[in-house]
């Protein structure tokens, strides 16, 4: 009975995953296509996951990849019949980001860790703990307006940001299924 049991509540989960995942697809305007996570990155060092989805499904370098709680990352190295996908919390990974409230604008870039860092802050922006993080769409990888995270702590000196520490809206260790954005971004040709 306890392997039963065990069983249908993980039934349930993820039949709960993939519910949040179809509402993600009917809100969004952008052609999408849902994938499972089947590894993670082995090394603490470059943060990716691989999903079971590839070339032969359409899926090319750069293409966004997204999570119901919002944005994960960009897929770096498809091969057929799966795709290596980097993770946006990676050492090297940066996106175009707006504060949601104020609309001041920076880049969120990857830290290696669980946090992210936004950069390139003007130094009169109006920005606060807790605002929303929301991708910008700038750098024609990440479809505008997609949450990132929320600020968790601001250093100033001499009037300019110093440390604007984001948390992530998505929990990276605890994803199963993503969407893939394979419709192209304003900026790119058709």
């Amino acid at each position: 009975m306890q392997v039963g049991l065990q069983q249908e509540r993980a039934l349930a989960q993820q039949s709960r995953t993939l519910q949040s995942l179809l509402d993600l697809k009917t809100a969004v305007q952008l052609k999408t296509t849902s994938a499972s996570v089947i590894a993670g990155g082995a090394s603490p060092e470059f943060r990716t996951m691989t999903i079971d989805k590839g070339t032969g499904d359409g899926l090319a370098s750069d293409m966004a990849v997204l999570a119901p709680g919002g944005v994960v990352g960009r897929i770096i190295m498809p091969a057929r019949r799966a795709a290596k996908v980097q993770l946006l919390i990676d050492r090297d990974a940066a996106a175009g980001a707006i504060v949601e409230r104020s609309r001041a604008q920076g880049v969120v870039v990857g830290t290696g860790t669980d946090r992210f860092r936004l950069d390139h802050v003007p130094g009169a922006a109006d920005i606060q703990v807790g605002d929303r993080v929301v991708t910008s769409g700038i750098e024609g990888i990440y479809p505008k307006g997609f949450l990132i995270g929320q600020i968790q702590s601001i250093d100033r000196q001499s009037g300019e940001f110093t440390n604007v520490v984001v948390d992530p809206a998505v929990q990276f260790s605890e994803l199963e299924t993503v969407l893939v954005v394979v419709t192209p971004t304003p900026g790119e040709a058709q």
